[in-house]
């Protein structure tokens, strides 16, 4: 397993407490939880679902996709073209993360007050897109478990793999 893509281990939290730093730290995890979630998926793996009814993994990457694209857009206005490439959504969704705490960076806690997403406020970041995001994650970690292919041991709390 490389570094080469983002988010091989969590950044080292902000200096101060905000809600714009506090929103950091929750990108971070996301950024962390997907990287390793997704690591070492074959083939075969992104078309395991596990009912009809379920999204299979790559449907999941996608939809994933759609998610950080959507809070990208509502807080940068800049819009990303998605690939047919499973493996360039991947990367897509993390440098849109690492794009995301770049721009979080730069704003205070008054201008992420004023951020709107769909037309309402702020707080519908997280109870949205964020949480939503975060349960897929999860999804493809209970997935590959089906599948047979476990996530590599990481350690969501420190933000480091276990290897």
């Amino acid at each position: 397993m490389t570094d080469e893509l983002p988010y091989y281990l969590i950044p080292d939290p902000p200096d101060t407490v905000s809600g714009v730093s506090v929103l950091i730290r929750l990108i971070d995890g996301l950024g962390f939880r997907f990287r390793w979630a997704t690591e070492g998926l074959r083939e075969h793996d992104y078309h395991f679902r596990p009912d009809a009814q379920c999204m299979s993994i790559k449907e999941l990457i996608e939809h994933i996709w759609g998610l950080i694209n959507l809070i990208t857009v509502s807080l940068t206005g800049d819009r990303a073209n998605k690939s047919d490439n499973i493996n360039l959504v991947r990367k897509s969704v993390l440098d849109m993360i690492v794009d995301l705490r770049k721009t979080l960076l730069y704003m205070n806690d008054n201008e992420l007050k004023h951020a709107r997403i769909h037309g309402h406020p702020f707080w519908h970041f997280i109870n949205g897109p964020f949480a939503d995001a975060l349960t897929h994650v999860g999804q493809i970690n209970s997935f590959r478990r089906l599948a047979g292919n476990p996530t590599p041991d990481v350690d969501v709390f420190t933000g480091k793999p276990d290897f």
